[in-house]
């Protein structure tokens, strides 16, 4: 049998990929699959010469959203690309968590402004906050996002006025401070492990460049049953090769914060076994795809 080859896209900041895609790698070579690490940008890459494009530590695409989506959509005319493109393209505009909210999913209550002169229509809501978190539709790694006075929040303010194009308001959740942001790593709509993410002292963003630390987490039947519910609950993660899904237990409810269904971290290295459980799932899906043939 004709072994195949697959590219888990990175960024040129990560020329090697993340920890999680080195993990991979002896896996995917074990199962007769020859794996490179591509950056999405690399000067005339020839996508073509794969069998299959795995997204995976891409972390500058919302920084060229636009580019990104074009190249996204040029190299699927010709390879198949995981997640799709159609959730990708739903996932990439955190909007979409208006969706998510009306299959019943408690969402951190939310502003969705299209421009910032909007925002005064929602002045009585915002300013009933005691602290909002403002952040960009299409953003990662909580970049461009800013905790602030929800009582003097207003189109007028500095940080509103520079953002460009629309944004989120959320009220702020305190049990991220004390308490910290659960991850459940999900690999072919089955939970495989999760992480607890924690931001430094005084800070408010769980991600580890802004100081944030992550360990391993074992939820609770109750936590897990919720978690469990989200995902069968949204087709995209069902039907996805892989999904963070972020939340924060507020009263033993969990509050949804994001669906990662992009490039998400998958904190591999923590939970035992969740590498070769993931490399497993993308064979799987090279299989299911009928890409390994006979030569």
């Amino acid at each position: 049998m004709k072994k195949k080859r697959i590219a888990l896209i990175t960024w040129s900041g990560l020329p090697e990929g993340a920890e999680s895609e080195q993990l991979m790698l002896p896996y995917l070579a074990a199962a007769g699959v020859e794996t490179e690490i591509v950056d999405w940008r690399s000067p005339g890459g020839d996508f073509n010469r794969f069998d299959l494009i795995v997204l995976r530590s891409c972390w500058d695409y919302h920084l060229r959203a636009a580019e990104f989506i074009v190249w996204l959509q040029q190299v699927a005319q010709t390879t198949p690309v995981l997640n799709p493109i159609d959730t990708v393209l739903w996932n990439h505009n955190k909007f979409y968590l208006r969706e998510v909210e009306a299959l019943g999913i408690e969402i951190a209550p939310t502003v969705f402004v299209s421009h910032a002169e909007t925002l005064d229509a929602e002045q009585a809501t915002v300013r009933s906050w005691q602290k909002a978190v403002v952040k960009p539709a299409i953003s990662a790694s909580a970049h461009n996002t800013r905790l602030m006075d929800g009582a003097t929040l207003s189109a007028e303010h500095d940080f509103v006025r520079k953002m460009n194009g629309p944004f989120l308001v959320q009220r702020f959740i305190p049990e991220i401070q004390n308490q910290g942001e659960i991850s459940f790593v999900y690999i072919d709509g089955r939970f495989s492990h999760a992480a607890l993410k924690r931001p430094t002292a005084g800070d408010f963003r769980v991600q580890q460049e802004h100081g944030g630390s992550a360990d391993l987490f074992h939820p609770d039947s109750a936590l897990l049953d919720q978690a469990n519910e989200i995902a069968a609950t949204v087709a995209q993660v069902r039907d996805s090769l892989y999904c963070r899904i972020d939340a924060v237990a507020r009263d033993s409810r969990l509050v949804l914060m994001e669906l990662e269904l992009i490039e998400p971290e998958l904190f591999l290295g923590l939970a035992e076994g969740a590498a070769e459980r993931f490399a497993k799932a993308i064979v799987r899906r090279v299989q299911w795809k009928q890409i390994l043939t006979a030569d």
